[in-house]
């Protein structure tokens, strides 16, 4: 890849419910509310995205140090500055610093599931699919606020009535349905399905409302959990101490869009663009299981991202770690060199630790190996 940058949008799907509160306790409807757009609808804040990726990409092999893993200097050591977590991310130390050459945007909903009369439906405005440079003709972008526009599918359900009942709310359902599909062109002459968005059953129970209308729809119906401090001598509730916050419920679709800046145009040769790339998604691999958000303890913040089409394989991956475990080592014995009598003893034993574990690293490829080695002369 030789140009300036690369532009990727991502879909996620919230697994479980997604809190990323606003840092403080209010007066209202719940004690601890969640981060919200200029619009009044939830979102999760890039920065929140991108602090979850550098950690995640540190669990998976990227960076030298724990220093690259924060992007700043700890007691012991400083970021290294050459390796693909600390040019994605950014990093400073002493003397100079650098910004990161992936950028992150706000991840916001497109589709928010809703219970109705005909089952689960997902709900979205002509605004939210403007925002992917979907045509016009398809988000019924003059639609009035009594009004909703659904899928074919729904629209054959509905033919009788000619309304769709949300509990509270009733809507009349246009005439023409909306074609909105896993296959519509996105942004970049994409689909959906090619950025590993191919759930055409939620496409088909899709349903459009105005945008004044989806902000209501939403905010009445996120999860609101309640908790209770408990006691730990008692093991009983505090008094006074019950509380509430808000989640993004499971099964809404979110959309965030990154921007890979090449590092070759600003004189960074140790990494590539693709390898910036690559570093970045395979942290968004873990974002299904480790979650993002608060309150990650409770069953929440699992956000399953698709479209990672530049992932690191198995081997470059075990590549990428042999080598930071060689260059770690390096760096033990530099300082052995130079360090007092009194340190040598903690050094020698932190270089113990990093040759046992590529002791146990390989001998667990070799079971692995074996494994398949016998499947094979089996056969």
């Amino acid at each position: 890849m030789n140009g300036i940058f690369e532009r990727k949008t991502y879909f996620g799907m919230a697994v479980d419910p997604i809190h990323v509160g606003t840092g403080g306790y209010t007066l209202g409807r719940v004690d601890n509310p969640i981060l919200r757009d200029f619009d009044g609808i939830p979102k999760i804040p890039g920065t929140s995205i991108e602090g979850t990726a550098r950690t995640y990409a540190y669990f998976q092999g990227a960076g030298k140090n724990q220093a690259c893993a924060k992007g700043k200097k700890t007691k012991e050591t400083q970021p290294c500055g050459n390796c693909s977590l600390c040019i994605s991310f950014g990093y400073a130390t002493d003397d100079h610093s650098k910004q990161g050459m992936a950028i992150f945007s706000d991840a916001k909903i497109l589709l928010f599931p809703v219970a109705s009369l005909v089952g689960p439906v997902w709900v979205t405005s002509p605004n939210k699919l403007k925002e992917l440079n979907i045509p016009q003709e398809a988000t019924g972008q003059n639609l009035e606020s009594e009004k909703a526009i659904l899928s074919t599918h729904l629209k054959q359900k509905l033919e009788k009535t000619g309304y769709i009942n949300f509990g509270w709310l009733l809507l009349q359902v246009e005439s023409t349905p909306h074609n909105l599909s896993a296959d519509k062109t996105l942004e970049g002459g994409i689909s959906f399905k090619q950025r590993g968005f191919d759930k055409q059953e939620i496409f088909d129970r899709l349903v459009i409302v105005s945008d004044a209308v989806l902000h209501q729809i939403v905010n009445s119906n996120l999860e609101v959990r309640t908790s209770v401090s408990i006691n730990p001598e008692t093991g009983a509730a505090e008094e006074g101490a019950l509380f509430t916050y808000e989640a993004i419920p499971r099964g809404t679709i979110l959309y965030f869009t990154m921007t890979y800046q090449n590092p070759k145009c600003f004189d960074i040769e140790s990494t590539d663009l693709n390898k910036v790339i690559s570093t970045v998604e395979s942290s968004f691999e873990l974002f299904e299981f480790l979650g993002v958000g608060g309150m990650g303890t409770r069953g929440f913040g699992k956000l399953k991202v698709v479209g990672l089409d530049k992932k690191y394989d198995p081997i470059t991956m075990a590549q990428i770690r042999a080598n930071n475990l060689r260059e770690q080592i390096k760096e033990i014995d530099e300082k052995l060199k130079t360090a007092p009598l009194v340190e040598h003893a903690k050094l020698q034993q932190e270089k113990a630790k990093k040759l046992q574990l590529i002791k146990e690293s390989a001998e667990e490829h070799a079971k692995i190996s074996e494994i398949y080695k016998s499947i094979s002369e089996k056969k």
